[in-house]
């Protein structure tokens, strides 16, 4: 029984705290994912207009230094051998312009050349004897549209180094406006121009050529995760060192002559962190299970104890102790074990005295009627009743009586009284009656401090009492 009140108070327990958790944690989680996604998704965008922003102002800078006049004069030199020198020296000169970090660049260009009206590299930095002369008019169509006057930005990737470049390109005109050449600027996307962008954006950073990561600001366990999860839709997610990931790919801007892309994603387990408080409320059902099943067993043990000793109690009286009374005391089961003990009394025609050693019910004595003893202190009255030379006389009978003899002739005179009065008397043991007869006396010695104190038997209409004497 205690164990079915534990089980049912922790099982209500764990039901309600379980369920309270998993609901918020799905509220939670939902809210928060829905959140980090649509975050994750707008700061792609803010990306996209970034690097747009950030490739107009490259061109403006490559644009400046191709209207220079040192740059002008390189394309213009008398000879073959000297455009090509002119040309090298420029082309250094404007990569340690860009270098400067006042310019916003991650230092050096990867490459600075300088082509004619045709698009052949007329020279380029660093190597002065390479690249002169190749034609890039396949290899950056949108060079066209620079030999026409318009400046661009555009992707490049050259197959000879494996890297893949964001050019600025800006025409070159002579004193009448006229396009001489262009003048170009690459910078490889590589994991620092990755990096930086990842500064500005809150988020890390890829960038994608032909479906695969080409520079990342990420760590190369989460790249390669990254690169498997890829795919042909817009979004990406993966997990990594036991942590799940969310991305938004999209076509690079102003690159129109490269298929790439680029990756923004997020830590999603690490934005979810706030979320996972929640654990705390694990603890606390962790907390309430114990503390119920506590006050579950004390609340248990104080219902069950009584009841077993009740159940002794009666179990002993089914076993012939017949004297064997039920104590309970307080709680809710102390009148029950009253009630008990006043069916087992009614049952065995015991008698059944309160505090005071007066028999209650049917047969018993009261203390209303006692008389003291002629030399009682005082010689008054007690309880009420007048005390007459009558009493005094009984007392000093029953003082002189014997002990044996009083209770003999009490018992006899007692069962006689009763089967006057017709009722059964077989229920009443002569060992029974006497002492429950000594206990009353006893206690009414203690309550009035006197030597001693005896019954008589007295028959008021059908009602057999014993009247208590009190010897002083």
């Amino acid at each position: 029984m205690r164990l079915k009140i534990i089980a049912g108070n922790v099982a209500v327990m764990l039901l309600v705290g379980l369920g309270a958790f998993f609901y918020l944690k799905g509220q939670v989680d939902d809210g928060f994912g829905a959140r980090f996604d649509a975050d994750v998704t707008q700061t792609a965008s803010l990306f996209a207009r970034s690097w747009r922003l950030s490739a107009v102002e490259f061109v403006q800078q490559v644009e400046e230094q191709a209207g220079s006049d040192r740059v002008r004069a390189a394309v213009q030199a008398i000879d073959q051998n000297s455009r090509r020198r002119a040309s090298h020296d420029r082309a250094n000169s404007v990569a340690a312009w860009f270098q400067d970090p006042a310019r916003g660049h991650t230092g050096r260009p990867d490459i600075v050349l300088m082509t004619d009206e045709t698009g052949r590299v007329i020279a380029r930095d660093q190597d002065l004897n390479r690249m002169g002369g190749q034609s890039l008019m396949q290899t950056i169509p949108t060079l066209r549209n620079v030999l026409n006057g318009t400046p661009t930005h555009d992707g490049w990737f050259r197959e000879s180094e494996n890297k893949l470049l964001r050019v600025a390109m800006a025409p070159i005109r002579n004193e009448g406006g006229g396009v001489i050449g262009a003048l170009l600027v690459g910078y490889d996307i590589s994991d620092g121009i990755a990096q930086k962008e990842a500064e500005i954006v809150g988020l890390d950073v890829a960038f994608l050529r032909e479906n695969r990561i080409y520079s990342s600001s990420l760590a190369s366990n989460e790249a390669s995760a990254a690169e498997s999860a890829l795919g042909e839709g817009g979004t990406v997610r993966f997990e990594a060192d036991g942590e799940a990931y969310f991305g938004v790919t999209d076509a690079l801007p102003a690159t129109p002559s490269q298929a790439a892309k680029f990756l923004v994603l997020g830590n999603r387990t690490e934005f979810m962190e706030p979320a996972q408080s929640l654990q705390v409320l694990l603890v606390l059902v962790a907390i309430g299970v114990f503390l119920l099943a506590a006050y579950g067993f004390l609340i248990a043990t104080s219902i069950l104890r009584p009841i077993e000793e009740i159940e002794e109690g009666i179990l002993s009286v089914i076993n012939g102790k017949t004297d064997t009374r039920i104590d309970v005391e307080g709680g809710e089961l102390g009148g029950l074990s009253y009630r008990v003990n006043q069916l087992l009394n009614m049952l065995l025609g015991t008698e059944e005295a309160d505090a005071d050693g007066r028999s209650v019910g049917g047969g018993g004595w009261e203390e209303s009627g006692a008389a003291p003893a002629a030399g009682a202190a005082g010689g008054g009255t007690s309880g009420g009743a007048s005390a007459d030379e009558g009493d005094d006389e009984a007392a000093a009978a029953l003082a002189a009586e014997a002990e044996g003899a009083y209770h003999a002739r009490i018992y006899r005179e007692y069962v006689a009284a009763k089967q006057a009065v017709g009722e059964d008397v077989s229920n009443i043991p002569e060992d029974r009656f006497i002492g429950r007869l000594q206990k009353n006396a006893a206690n009414l010695v203690k309550k009035h401090g006197c030597r001693m104190v005896r019954f008589q038997v007295q028959t008021k209409g059908t009602q057999v009492i014993l009247r208590p004497v009190i010897i002083r």
